[in-house]
């Protein structure tokens, strides 16, 4: 009777040494993908949300262009947009969050000139935008947004233009002489539906409404372009124009300010802007509400 009672006890010091090492075991694993793979993992997924949402900005601003170029009224269309991700099943992660917003009057444009036979004048023109703007948990934040035009991708090192606006430049060497043509496009909100957040995909609708400035701006000393943005307008404006073999210091120069971008014509050239502002109605949502 006393072995069988040992040989009993022995047998479940053995079980139950086997069962906390199996536990401890999966514990362990458990704990290496918790610290290790899933933040990469998740890191992965933010980074393919972030490519996914340059794609369908890049989408979004060429139906604005397109809408612009037709001036076709009455015929809303809708760009999907991405906020972002949710967590993984089972193991702890975090959800990645976005917000997409219509920001009206959000910058400006403004041109100072001298019509012949008259005085030095200032025109001011508020500008309204589409952003996006990420809350990531493991992956870098990228805002994108789509400014009189241009696709700007934003990141805390700085800012770049990955599509551009309407600027033309033409330089006649002869006469000294800058033809600019420049078309911006005016974004503004129709109804409440204004912004969204959280990490589903929404829909932002919009629609071509009118061409409500088309003016021919001569003698011009300035153009200012006042936008958070201010450098990735600085790296395309200065070489647009040096493409137009106009030349820095010579013919013009730059000041960027981090808020603002003023080009300033030098007097060794004379310069014509035709500025013209599409405006575009945009809301986001399912439904189109007046």
């Amino acid at each position: 009777m006393k072995r069988v009672i040992k040989k009993t006890t022995d047998s479940a010091v053995v079980g139950m040494v086997s069962a906390i090492l199996i536990v401890g075991l999966l514990v362990a694993v458990i704990s290496i993908i918790q610290l290790i793979y899933v933040p990469v993992l998740m890191e992965q997924r933010e980074a393919e949300h972030m490519d996914k949402v340059t794609e369908q900005f890049g989408s979004l601003t060429s139906v604005i262009d397109g809408q612009a170029a037709n001036e076709r009224k009455g015929v809303p269309i809708a760009t999907f947009v991405t906020l972002g991700n949710k967590e993984l099943p089972i193991l702890v992660s975090s959800k990645a969050f976005g917000t997409l917003e219509i920001l009206n009057n959000s910058c400006k444009v403004t041109i100072d000139h001298k019509p012949i036979n008259s005085t030095a004048q200032t025109s001011i023109f508020p500008i309204g935008t589409i952003a996006f703007s990420s809350t990531n948990a493991y992956f870098l934040n990228q805002n994108y947004t789509y400014e009189a035009g241009a696709m700007i991708v934003s990141q805390s090192q700085g800012n770049l233009m990955m599509c551009l606006p309407s600027f033309f430049v033409n330089f006649n060497s002869n006469t000294k002489t800058v033809n600019i043509s420049f078309d911006v496009v005016n974004i503004s909100s129709v109804g409440k539906k204004t912004i969204a957040g959280g990490f589903g995909t929404y829909p932002i609708q919009t629609e071509f409404y009118d061409i409500s400035i088309n003016n021919t701006y001569t003698n011009v000393d300035y153009i200012t372009i006042t936008t958070p943005h201010s450098n990735a307008w600085s790296v395309f404006i200065n070489r647009s124009l040096q493409q137009a073999d106009l030349k820095y210091n010579t013919h013009f120069t730059l000041t960027d300010t981090g808020q603002a971008l003023k080009i300033k014509f030098l007097p060794s050239i004379t310069v014509e802007v035709i500025f013209k502002i599409i405006d575009i109605q945009a809301q986001i949502g399912p439904g189109w509400a007046d």
